[in-house]
């Protein structure tokens, strides 16, 4: 058994009240802590009053005088108004309080410290703590409108979230977009998000849509964005990304075409080939086929010289070197690819090409048959059901199509069946023109609009010309502005692609020399499954009764009577499309139309069965309105009617 001595046991109670201290001072310096720190806020205004009675209390027995309580308090004044804040009314309002607690404190002080407080404390007293009230009303008004946020817990260690960082290329764009662009009213509603340089002077841009932007007129917006950048022409394009709310801008400050593209051979693949090279270097295709899909046709229109037979070139080496079957049909006897006489079928002259087009209409005719009966639902080369059958892809090209689709012509619904049944039969047509009109295809929309669902290619053109442009309705660019030549240099084979994924940008026919070409490329014999047809037959449409003469048929009769036929003159040969009674003169034609209702100049000239051109219409309107037989519209551009 251990003994200890009085000394060790007054040590060790000593050591314990010592701990039990120091535990007590630990837990109210904790309470006091919580305390302030929950509601400080909240007793925020009587923080000042103690602060004010602790000076007037504690400045008597340290020997502080009124005046060192003065400037200290005008001291804490000027910090006070100082003192950054959200408004002067806030600086104002702390002055306020330091000015009249410190008033307070050195009342109190020169009175006498705290025995003026123990003899007057209704006045030394109370008297800052009402102050201190009235004062700290627009704090405790100001955390009941806006409460405080809670502060977190300590032990919590805030999380640093790194800001996404911004590129050097997608910052410069971003505020050159914003500036030139946004700034100036064009493409408002859009944001770009992000850029990258996939080939030396070209950028491509993500381009973000807010709310109730529509996309469509961003894409005629390049022309805009062109000017506003200070760019060359038909170097901004735009993509589809699959979301309306993202589009894709393709911005060129160097041209790859300005100097031409050279021709590299044939780049047949897939059922696909290059036809021309975009601005900012990248292929432009043009769809022969699509698995499952069928063979697809396509316009080509252009001036002379602006590259439309170079196009038609690269399309046939590319056809050729994929295996496609090819004819030519050339109405200017021989004048048009001329190169080509021996690679392809070649068929020169207006009537030879008349019986090529009705052989067409014959041959997918008697494809559908036979794909059908075989019960193939769309052409595919690599089908086992149409390899037995003994069928290949087949394209047909048709150059100056405008002298064989005469208006008012049956050759003219020909060729508008064989347009909507093709794709399936593993037919495609390309027709050519030089003339923007809708006279150019006969005046058929739907001929138009069959051929362009394909390809579409638009080289430089002279002027719209008279009557509907043949020009998709969809269609982005202006072929118009395009100048023969650029500092020198020609433009022959810039134009635009239309289906392309770059909506708007110009593009180029490589240089071919076609002669090289012919000569290198593979001989494809066409295999036809219907025999040639008969000059001397009528056209007749399936559905359809043969009439009883067909002199004036464009796979019979002289060039003449086709001339006689298309501006009016002699007996008019039966159409599908519904027409005017057939008169003498344009000026009985013109009145048989205005007998049906009233109608504008353009509307008379827009009709597929108009026999005159604009300059004779108006004449043939004047020498009406001068005899009084029609009465004028009441403005410009209004309907004409018949006098009386």
């Amino acid at each position: 058994m251990s003994t200890r001595t009085v000394s060790e046991i007054r040590a060790d109670r000593a050591a314990k009240a010592s701990r039990a201290l120091t535990a007590l001072l630990a837990v109210t310096a904790y309470a006091v802590s919580w305390i302030v720190r929950r509601s400080w806020r909240r007793l925020f205004p009587f923080y000042w009053v103690l602060a004010e009675l602790v000076v007037a209390s504690v400045a008597g027995p340290l020997g502080v005088s009124w005046q060192t309580v003065a400037i200290l308090a005008l001291a804490i004044a000027a910090t006070a108004a100082g003192w950054r804040a959200r408004s002067r009314a806030v600086r104002a309002w702390r002055a306020a309080i330091a000015v009249v607690l410190g008033t307070f404190a050195v009342a109190t002080v020169a009175a006498g410290g705290p025995d003026a407080m123990a003899a007057h404390p209704t006045l030394t007293i109370f008297g800052p703590t009402l102050a201190g009230v009235v004062l700290g009303w627009p704090w405790w008004h100001h955390l009941r409108q806006r409460p405080p946020e809670p502060e977190p817990a300590p032990q919590e260690t805030p999380v640093v979230v790194d800001e996404p960082t911004v590129d050097p290329l997608t910052a410069h764009w971003q505020q050159r977009w914003q500036h030139e662009v946004v700034g100036q009213g064009v493409c408002t509603g859009t944001t770009l998000t992000r850029a990258v340089n996939p080939r030396p002077g070209v950028t491509e841009a993500l381009i973000r849509l807010a709310p109730n932007t529509k996309p469509g007129p961003l894409l005629k917006a390049g022309t805009d964005v062109e000017v506003a950048l200070d760019l060359d022409e038909g170097t901004v394009g735009w993509r589809s990304t699959g979301k309306t709310a993202r589009l894709q801008i393709i911005i060129v400050e160097r041209s790859h075409i300005l100097d031409g593209v050279a021709w590299t051979g044939p780049t047949y693949a897939d059922g696909r080939c290059e036809i021309a090279r975009f601005t900012d270097g990248s292929p432009g295709h043009w769809i022969v086929s699509r698995p499952n899909f069928g063979v697809l046709g396509g316009l080509v229109v252009g001036s002379s010289g602006s590259g439309k037979s170079r196009a038609l070139g690269a399309l046939i080496a590319n056809l050729l070197e994929g295996g496609v079957q090819v004819a030519v049909g050339d109405p200017q006897n021989g004048q048009s690819l001329p190169a080509w006489k021996d690679a392809v079928e070649y068929h020169p002259g207006v009537d030879k090409t008349s019986l090529l087009g009705r052989r067409v209409h014959a041959e997918i005719m008697r494809r559908s048959k036979l794909l059908a009966d075989a019960g193939v639902d769309a052409f595919d080369e690599n089908d086992p059901r149409v390899k037995a059958l003994g069928l290949r892809a087949f394209v047909v090209i048709i150059d100056e199509c405008q002298l064989v689709l005469i208006p008012n012509t049956p050759i003219v619904a020909l060729f508008e069946q064989a347009a909507e049944t093709m794709r399936k039969t593993g037919v495609g047509l390309v027709l050519a023109t030089q003339l923007p009109q809708m006279r150019s295809l006969g005046g058929s929309v739907r001929l138009r609009d069959a051929l362009v669902a394909g390809n579409a290619l638009i080289l430089r053109l002279s002027n719209r010309g008279s009557g509907t442009t043949i020009l998709p309705d969809d269609f982005v660019g202006n072929p118009f502005t395009i100048e023969r030549e650029i500092d020198g240099k020609t433009t022959a084979g810039m134009g635009y692609l239309r289906h392309s994924n770059r909506v708007g940008m110009l593009c180029r026919v490589p240089f071919l020399d076609e002669a090289a070409a012919a000569a290198a490329s593979p001989r494809v014999p066409v295999r036809w499954n219907v025999p040639e047809i008969d000059p001397a037959s009528p056209i007749v449409l399936p559905g359809h009764r043969a009439p009883a003469k067909a002199a004036t048929t464009m796979g019979g009769g002289s060039a003449v009577d086709r001339l006689r036929a298309a501006f009016g003159g002699g007996r008019k040969p039966t159409t599908v499309v519904e027409q005017v009674a057939q008169p003498q003169t344009s000026a009985e034609w013109v009145l048989a139309c205005l007998r049906r209702g009233p109608a504008s100049a353009q509307a008379l000239l827009d009709r597929p069965d108009c026999p005159v051109n604009q300059a004779q219409l108006y004449a043939v309107l004047a020498r009406l309105k001068d005899s009084g037989r029609i009465t004028p519209p009441a403005q410009r551009g209004g309907p004409f009617t018949i006098a009386g």
